[in-house]
């Protein structure tokens, strides 16, 4: 079945007096899908054009903006079931962050065909409340423009106190090293591989944070909770045996949630999930797996282009790969050596 083309933008508004990142939405009319919501500017891919060209034409019919620089934010895949014998709508969302234009001035941006147009504040903190005033199909583009583009994943911890005292010193160069360098564009991953005792856990996310660096967990959601971690990754194993509703309780705490997405049978399983993101592996030969050769970046664009979610690419990754990364549709990069301290 074909998929409808829909191109959106995402168009930054400035900061505002409490240094919100805002940006430009507007809501919907009454009378038609999804009345009242907000919604991102945008609209159809009409044959012969390409998503950019018909964000462009969109913008400029909507909000009578001309774009000078675009950029693709990512791209989602989905399906809205229908009552039969009517057929499921499948669309594909192109989403493209807009950072240069001319037409109107940034900050009196209004719509041309009597649409509200409103500055809104989109960020870590908001993240949810926005999400539950657009369409479900836009939540992970509300993703996409929250989440760093780095994930650095914590070697494992070996056991015994002088072993967790070593980690835990490590976790701090390494969460000191990333707000150094990149500022709140990075998160940590924490994957000790062994068992952690809940006061354990609380004081590796509580070195994390800080250091003003997210600190997620590779664990179950009540060992996240517990510990006051801002995500938790699900591995296979949990990805299969949590349930949307555990998800959806946690999300509503403004956290996050990530799994593995190995193949598409797992990627299905995160988009049916609703997650925030998915990592996908391995995508190059790493020191840790040798015997596995990688799917290469054509087989996580493939992957990625099935999830409704940001995809972070990992195996084989370090900072020299992030632009790589990006071309091939990822949100970002996941490494274990590509962001340890130096010994």
């Amino acid at each position: 079945m074909s998929e409808t083309q829909i191109a959106l933008a995402v168009i930054p508004a400035g900061v505002d007096a409490a240094g919100g990142h805002q940006y430009w939405l507007e809501r919907r009319p009454s009378g038609g899908d999804f009345a009242g919501m907000l919604a991102l500017p945008g609209g159809k891919v009409v044959m012969g054009e390409t998503p950019l060209q018909a964000v462009a034409r969109e913008l400029l019919e909507e909000l009578g903006i001309i774009i000078t620089q675009a950029t693709l934010l990512i791209e989602i895949p989905w399906v809205y079931p229908a009552v039969p014998p009517a057929e499921p709508k499948r669309l594909r969302f192109w989403v493209y962050r807009v950072d240069a234009w001319h037409g109107q001035e940034k900050n009196l941006i209004h719509g041309r065909e009597g649409q509200a147009v409103m500055p809104v504040v989109i960020d870590r903190a908001q993240a949810r409340a926005i999400m539950a005033q657009l369409p479900a199909a836009n939540r992970g583009m509300i993703a996409a423009l929250c989440l760093p583009p780095r994930m650095a994943i914590t070697p494992p911890c070996a056991f015994g106190a002088a072993g967790f005292e070593a980690w835990l010193a490590g976790l701090h160069d390494m969460a000191q090293t990333l707000h150094a360098n990149f500022k709140d564009a990075a998160l940590i991953q924490l994957r000790p591989q062994r068992q952690l005792s809940p006061l354990e856990w609380q004081r590796a996310v509580a070195v994390v944070q800080a250091e003003r660096v997210m600190a997620w967990v590779n664990a179950d959601l009540a060992t996240a909770t517990a510990c006051g971690a801002d995500g938790v990754h699900l591995n296979r194993e949990r990805l299969f045996t949590t349930t949307c509703a555990a998800v959806q309780a946690w999300q509503k705490q403004n956290r996050w949630v990530s799994t593995a997405g190995h193949n598409v049978l797992e990627i299905e399983r995160a988009n049916q999930l609703g997650v925030d993101a998915v990592l996908i592996s391995p995508v190059l030969p790493t020191p840790s797996h040798p015997e596995a050769e990688g799917m290469g970046w054509a087989g996580f664009a493939a992957l990625a282009r099935l999830a409704a979610l940001p995809a972070y690419a990992l195996g084989g990754m370090s900072e020299a790969r992030l632009a790589e990364a990006h071309a091939h549709g990822a949100q970002g990069i996941a490494a274990i050596r590509g962001y340890a301290p130096p010994d």
